[in-house]
């Protein structure tokens, strides 16, 4: 699959599978994936999407010569000249029952408890985390997502660190509500803040152009609630009452 010039009614984007509600590939949609939609819809371009193991958009997007690669930052090794504006803010959190009363604030109160992450997460978030999960009784990390939630809803671990919306997204799959009135939502870690990778100059120009315009459109903000975001400009940030 290769990409088309500037001039095509189609784009080709390369996603990272699977982070719901960002990126569902089992139904080619998602919060990212929408976004994409309906910001390059309005520059006159359709998009065909490409998913790929998690980790591997950019390489992915260079062998295949794809027009865009999704949910990239300069840390990734990605060039900074070809990236975009942010577009989307993930926000990782530990996630505790409420019934269990944990007070976590700092770090190194990990080392009682035990812990279950995203996969990498020590590599991701950090020297401290990972100093303070080495002494945990138990840290294991999982590639998927939905295992951490029922780890934590059936009481098998203290915590769990992961996005928020993406553990909203499977708490809802598994309970049917969420349940969130029963979490307890611990912010230890700042937000990142996403681009995409754009090769093309023009291309990436004219999406940061129509971007800025699409935040403030009704059609964004009916995204931000169809997939249980918290409304904020394109931006999420959280405290210990978030809503359902």
């Amino acid at each position: 699959m290769v990409a088309q010039n500037l001039n095509s009614k189609e784009l080709v984007l390369v996603a990272g599978l699977s982070k719901p509600p960002y990126v569902i590939p089992e139904e080619d949609s998602g919060f990212e994936v929408d976004l994409m939609r309906g910001i390059f819809a309005k520059l006159g371009h359709d998009i065909s999407m490409l998913y790929v193991p998690y980790g591997r958009t950019y390489e992915t997007m260079k062998q295949v010569k794809a027009d865009i690669g999704l949910t990239q930052i300069k840390q990734g090794g990605v060039e900074a000249e070809i990236l975009s504006l942010p577009y989307v803010t993930y926000q990782n959190v530990a996630v505790s029952l409420l019934k269990k009363s944990i007070k976590l604030d700092e770090f190194k109160e990990l080392k009682s408890l035990v812990v279950v992450a995203f996969q990498n997460a020590k590599r991701v978030l950090g020297s401290a985390f990972a100093e303070a999960t080495k002494q945990s009784p138990l840290y294991i990390e999982l590639p998927e997502q939905r295992n951490q939630v029922e780890l934590l809803l059936t009481g098998k671990v203290d915590v769990v660190v992961m996005d928020i919306n993406i553990f909203k997204y499977f708490a809802k799959l598994l309970t049917g509500t969420g349940q969130m009135e029963k979490m307890q939502v611990h912010n230890l870690f700042a937000a990142t803040q996403y681009s995409a990778a754009i090769q093309d100059p023009d291309l990436r120009e004219a999406f940061n152009r129509e971007f800025v315009k699409f935040r403030n459109t009704a059609e964004y903000h009916k995204l931000l609630e169809k997939y249980d975001m918290t409304k904020g400009g394109g931006y999420y940030f959280y405290n210990n009452s978030l809503p359902r």
